[in-house]
């Protein structure tokens, strides 16, 4: 085959229908996507925290922190639906993914001055940034709730929450201290009011390891962190922490004489008491409601004022307002004022039990019978406090009173009254004495007695002479006239006359009143500053049953 012939035979075979060239731009989409996806696998989650204001926080500045450490960014704020707050779009950092909790709290961190101390002094230069606490709930979440102020205990911390309640007029804020014999263990967390019941709770936090002193014996009471007293040593002050100078605060403790008790270990209720004093005084569950009719001011009369007998609690009062439909008109001449009282059972030597209120109170109700009373007394002459005290009179004619459902105890003028009306009486019988009558006639008498002196003293005449000599009866006319003048002076003032009477009633009045005084003064000579500073804060003394009884000889 010639030349010619092979080159017109030559093979004809299929082309490549893809150049080399776009494989650059192929590669290069798929750096693209390699880069995009290595981006979007290396982010974070995008959160959203709600708060109510926005003040010092910018979208691709404020950053998050935990510890100090960034954590995240803000990446945008836009207004809520309801325009009521701020809505954060947040990029957290991929590994701090596992602290968004459930329970995770987050806040603005920026300069604040509270009762607590001065905080965020580092944000006035580098500017306001957002703190998480992370949670410990096991469930993750994305949409938070952001805190107006940072929380009093971050989460996880280990120690006891308690609920903490009180009937005192006074109250806690968040981040008051709680305090165990002068030292801070925690921290009022948060302060909820249950309007329904009209009462006030405070979650408290004790930190460990002083959890562990919250048992079943301990006591809570108001902590003013200064505290007074006045003694025959002279004054002593005693001064815990600052803060709890400045804030007040809570203290607990075991009362002084009784055990331990048992350990709590998960949240309880405790009552707060007004002082340290009053965590000594037993607390009982059922009283007996009464009311007192008094025709006395009852100024200085407080709910929470004791009731006494004999210098014995029994009771207090509770109200002393006139809100009651029996209560027309108070200025009629013969209105009184209610004064509503309780009184407990077991102060009488009754066992604390419903079933002991009904036998209590049958007893009172013989009591009253027999001249039971209640009156008003001082107790404190310094800032005119009264309480209410029961005393023995002559019982009082007609049946038990009613008022506003409740029983009646006849009520007596107060001590402080008896002792005016006393010292009233006493001046009154000597204002009606006739003292300047018998002065007149003792004047008389004395000036006869003088002129006959004087006439004997002149004369120099004997008795015997005189009577020898009728010319000088004038005399003996003045010697008898003296006589007679002292006769009626005598017959004036002898046993039985309406004088010595009258001068026998005063006696008795003022030896009367001097007997009423004898308690008060044997109680100052026993505590001179009590007229001041009222009774001793010792601790009440209480009457109990005689465990005797239906013993055998």
């Amino acid at each position: 085959m010639s030349e010619d012939e092979k080159i017109a035979k030559a093979r004809v075979g299929g082309g490549s229908t893809l150049s080399r060239i776009w494989l650059v731009p192929i590669l290069a989409a798929l750096i693209g996507l390699w880069m995009t996806y290595a981006h979007w696998s290396s982010q974070g989650p995008l959160i959203e925290i709600a708060f109510v204001s926005g003040e010092g926080i910018e979208a691709g500045k404020t950053k998050v922190r935990r510890k100090n450490v960034d954590i995240g960014e803000v990446l945008d704020l836009t207004l809520s639906e309801d325009t009521e707050n701020v809505v954060l779009s947040v990029r957290i950092h991929k590994d701090a993914e596992s602290l968004l909790h459930d329970d995770s709290k987050f806040w603005v961190v920026r300069p604040r001055i509270g009762r607590g101390g001065i905080s965020g002094l580092n944000t006035l230069l580098s500017g306001a940034y957002i703190a998480l606490s992370p949670g410990t709930s096991g469930e993750m979440a994305f949409d938070f709730e952001g805190l107006e102020v940072p929380p009093v205990t971050p989460i996880g911390t280990p120690g006891l929450h308690v609920t903490l309640d009180t009937q005192a007029n006074r109250s806690l804020s968040e981040g008051d201290p709680v305090l165990f014999r002068g030292t801070e263990v925690g921290k009022i967390e948060f302060v909820h009011s249950n309007i329904s019941e009209r009462r006030t709770y405070f979650n408290a936090f004790i930190a460990s390891p002083y959890d562990q002193l919250i048992t079943t014996n301990t006591r809570f009471w108001f902590s003013s962190g200064v505290s007074a007293n006045l003694s025959a040593d002279g004054i002593r002050i005693e001064m815990t922490s600052l803060s709890a100078v400045v804030s007040g605060g809570v203290s607990f403790d075991v009362p002084q004489g009784q055990e331990a008790g048992e350990r709590i270990a998960e949240r309880a209720f405790f009552t707060i008491y007004p002082r340290e004093s009053a965590i000594h005084e037993q607390q009982y569950e059922h009283t007996l409601t009464y009311v007192i009719l008094l025709e006395d001011s009852i100024r200085g009369l407080r709910p929470g004022a004791p009731v006494e007998y004999r210098g014995v609690k029994v009771g207090q009062v509770i109200r002393t307002d006139t809100n009651y439909d029996e209560v027309e008109n108070l200025l009629e001449p013969g209105s009184r004022i209610p004064v509503l009282i309780e009184l407990v059972p077991a102060r009488l030597g009754y066992d604390d039990s419903e079933n002991a209120l009904s036998e209590a109170h049958d007893r009172v109700i013989e009591l009253v019978a027999n001249g039971l009373h209640a009156g008003l007394s001082p107790g404190n002459i310094l800032t005119g406090r009264k309480f209410v005290e029961f005393q023995y009179r002559e019982p009082s004619p007609g049946e038990v009173q009613r008022f506003a459902g409740h029983t009646v105890i006849p009520s007596i003028e107060g001590r402080l009254g008896q002792l005016m009306s006393s010292a009233a009486d006493v001046l009154d019988t000597i204002r009606r004495l006739p003292l300047q009558e018998l002065a007149g006639s003792a004047n008389n008498t004395l000036d006869q007695i003088t002129s006959t002196l004087a006439a004997f003293e002149d004369t120099s005449i004997e008795l015997e002479e005189i009577l020898a000599h009728p010319d000088r009866e004038d005399l003996v006319g003045s010697l008898n006239s003296a006589l007679v003048s002292f006769q009626q002076l005598a017959v004036g003032f002898s046993e039985g006359s309406a004088t010595n009477q009258e001068l026998q009633q005063s006696l008795r009045s003022l030896d009367r009143s001097l007997r009423e005084l004898e308690p008060v003064l044997r109680n100052l000579r026993r505590s001179p500053n009590s007229l001041i500073f009222g009774g001793s804060d010792n601790d009440d003394v209480e009457p109990q049953k005689d465990r005797s009884e239906g013993k055998r000889e």
